[in-house]
């Protein structure tokens, strides 16, 4: 009889666990607010002299979908946000106006079926204005970012 109790009660914690572990990977709720833009800590690829176009310095926010941001820093990092998951990373000016998007992180929150992820699949971007044209790897354009303050 004792066996059989111990047996139930290791059963039920593991029961707890697992469902504790899978209610971190649900969706984000409608009505809960998009993460902070706050910025990362600098990686060990970022460096203090970060090449960077003090004019890119901000926030963006795609014009069709204001859950979608990137902020990128003084200091040559990134952070950003797909409607789902947050990304982060470094950037870079490069020559000729393009500029190099690096994603060394992510979370992995479970996202819709149909949900495009292509904030993350961005590697470079190009400046005209207050547009932020971005591109992946095969510099195909994913999408646009527009300057969040206007």
């Amino acid at each position: 009889m004792r066996s059989h109790r111990s047996g139930l009660g290791g059963r039920l914690v593991i029961t707890i666990v697992v469902a504790v572990a899978l209610m971190g990977c649900t969706a984000q709720e409608a009505d809960e607010p998009a993460p902070s833009t706050a910025q990362p800590a600098p990686s060990a690829s970022a460096s203090a002299s970060a090449d960077v176009r003090e004019d890119l310095v901000g926030d963006w926010v795609s014009p069709d979908d204001p859950d979608v941001t990137l902020t990128l820093g003084a200091d040559g990092t990134m952070v950003g946000f797909d409607g789902c998951n947050t990304h982060s990373g470094t950037w870079s000016d490069l020559s000729g106006g393009a500029i190099r998007l690096q994603f060394e992180s992510s979370t992995e929150k479970g996202c819709p079926e149909d949900f495009d992820a292509w904030l993350a699949l961005s590697d470079g971007a190009m400046a005209l204005n207050a547009t932020l044209g971005l591109y992946g790897p095969a510099d195909g354009p994913t999408g646009t970012l527009v300057r969040a303050d206007g």
